[in-house]
């Protein structure tokens, strides 16, 4: 995850040029609530792995932004987010508007460094463009067998 980190690290700054003036955010504003955002979306994601919901998450981050607005959990991903602005007391619209561009700016970003990585779009290549080994794929699908158990049926 930490290749992730670095890859938003960089975006991160082209959020703030792009948006900041849009939200009236200083640039460590942006780049907080940026942070916030990805950290929220990314805990979201990974508990829809854990719960082996891992096609799910493979095609909402292979797909970018249309393929996230199309996603059964695209409103409860938004939700999540706008939820971790502790800190704004702004209207829930108005964070939901902010959750909406932060992860398209996220994901605009990334998709454009994985492209220009010339990874292939498949899993193994996804794995490698965040700087995971292959043997994490097996290790996530056995880890939501083993959750799959707790489940209410």
């Amino acid at each position: 995850m930490q290749k992730l980190q670095e890859l938003l690290g960089e975006i991160r700054k082209e959020f703030h040029l792009r948006h900041g003036h849009e939200f009236g955010f200083s640039g460590s504003q942006s780049e907080a609530h940026f942070d916030i955002t990805t950290q929220a979306a990314i805990a979201y994601i990974q508990g829809l792995a854990m719960s082996g919901k891992i096609q799910q998450m493979q095609e909402m981050v292979k797909g970018g932004e249309e393929a996230l607005r199309d996603s059964l959990y695209y409103d409860e991903l938004i939700q999540k987010c706008a939820d971790s602005y502790y800190a704004l007391n702004w209207d829930s619209e108005r964070k939901k508007h902010l959750a909406v561009i932060a992860l398209t700016c996220a994901l605009q970003g990334l998709r454009e460094r994985f492209i220009a990585g010339g990874y292939s779009n498949d899993t193994s290549g996804i794995l490698k463009f965040l700087g995971l080994d292959s043997g994490m794929l097996g290790l996530m699908g056995k880890t939501s067998g083993m959750f799959n158990m707790f489940k209410k049926k």
